[in-house]
This record gives structure tokens, sequence and C-alpha cells, in this order.
């Protein structure tokens, strides 16, 4: 009876494990497109064109809150900023269109981690933006990121202590970007990166402690913003590192 027990208990362990190494579960985008004509009467006079497609989480996920209030404000956010733009840009008498992608780079029992794309479009000028969303699933921070020191265990999930967020913001940031004057300096898939890149340099133009996303692996990839330490037709660089490495060396 013993044994039968012990073998009940140790499948119900496994399939307790398997569950909560299910990824979550999406369901339709939070997606919508706006459109603001400068002057209703005269569609020649230009419009300003907004299109987002947020990740959504399925609502039968216990972890779905997580996730959707994040996207739920900022939607409400851009819907109101949009406003701004568009009278910005008819004034200034041309069309834009700012478009709002993403892809899923993480998706595991312990994070969600997702690369924000936007792309605005205004006349004939194109710039992309980038930005990375990690949520853990393990805090359960209602509508909050992770960023690079709560990632490191070395701030605490809750953690609203301005200097305190700062000096582990930078002691993090140190590291990394220490690493990535490494990688540069090495460069094994000869780029043709720019002579005589410093720390100091790196310092006043990258910011690791927030532009990552993880992969999936759950390992941070730090990304570097097109005509920083290259030419800019190479567009976005990326430096992905171990996180056990970094952790190494704090």
């Amino acid at each position: 009876m013993k044994k039968i027990t012990a073998i009940v208990l140790f499948l119900s362990f496994l399939i307790c494990s398997v569950s909560l190494a299910d990824p979550l579960k999406l369901t339709d985008d939070f997606s919508g497109k706006i459109v603001v004509n400068y002057d209703e009467t005269d569609p020649s006079a230009g419009s300003f064109t907004f299109v987002y497609s947020y990740p959504c989480i399925d609502e039968s996920e216990p972890d779905a809150y997580i996730v959707n209030s994040f996207y739920r404000e900022q939607m409400d956010m851009d819907e109101t900023n949009m406003l701004f733009f568009a009278d910005g840009y008819s004034d200034a008498g041309v069309s834009a269109v700012k478009a709002i992608s993403y892809q899923i780079t993480c998706n595991n029992d312990q994070y969600f981690s997702v690369l924000m794309i936007q792309n605005l479009s205004v006349g004939n000028n194109d710039r992309t933006i980038w930005e990375g969303n990690t949520f853990s699933r393990k805090s359960g921070g209602l509508g909050t990121t992770f960023d690079l020191p709560r990632l490191l265990g070395i701030l605490d999930d809750a953690e609203q202590d301005e200097y305190l967020i700062e000096r582990q913001s930078e002691k993090a940031a140190d590291i990394v970007l220490e690493m990535i004057l490494k990688m540069i300096d090495e460069n094994p898939e000869n780029l043709p990166y720019f002579d005589n890149i410093t720390y100091e340099y790196l310092y006043d133009t990258v910011f690791p402690h927030e532009d990552f996303y993880l992969d999936d692996t759950g390992n941070p990839v730090f990304y570097v913003n097109p005509g920083i330490v290259a030419d800019e037709s190479l567009g976005f660089l990326l430096f992905p590192v171990l996180l056990e490495d970094i952790v190494d060396e704090l």
C-alpha cells in the first residue's frame, strides 16, 4: 500500500511539474487601427495612422493579469498620446504612420519576454524603435516589467527606493558594458565596428539595464541601436550573454 501511495505521489509531482513548465497560452492580440484625418473635408491634407498589436494572454491562465494589465495600460496611453502626435504632424503638413508589432522571445514557467517593435514613417523617413518587455511569472507583479537588476536578483521586485534602484542598475550595467566591450574587441563575426570604442562611450550611448529581452533559454540578449557602434545600415546589433556569467561578476 505504501508503495502504491508513493507511486501516486510521484506521478502527481510529475504532472504538477509539467503543468508548471507550460508556457502561457495566447489568444487574439490586443490590436487596432486608428486614422486621424487632418481635414475631414479634404483627404489630400494628410493623416496620421496608428496601427498596434500587443500580445494577449488567455484569461484562463492564472498569470494572464501580469501581462494583460500592462498592455491594456499601454494601449490606453498610446491612444491618448497619438492625438498629440497627430496634431504635431498636422501642423507640419506631413502624413505619418506609427505601427507597433511584437515578437515573443521567451515563454516558459518563469518568464514571458517580448520584443516590441515600433516603426514610424513620416513622409519619406522611416525609424524603428525596439523595446524589450520581460515579465516575471514568479513575482506576480501587476502590470510591471522586469529590468536587469531584478532579473539578477540584486533588487527586490517591489523596491521603490530611487537611490537603491539607480545604484543597482549602475552595478548591473557596468558588468554588461564591460562584456559588450570585450565582444566588440574580440569581434568573432568580423563586423565593421567603429574604431576606438571605449567603455566611456558605451556608458553614454548603451543602456543594458533596460535594453534587453530574454531568449528561449531565459538568457538576456542586449541590443544596441543602429549607428552607435557600427554603421547604421547594419541595424540593431545583438549581444547575447549568459545570465550566470553576469551573476558570477557581481
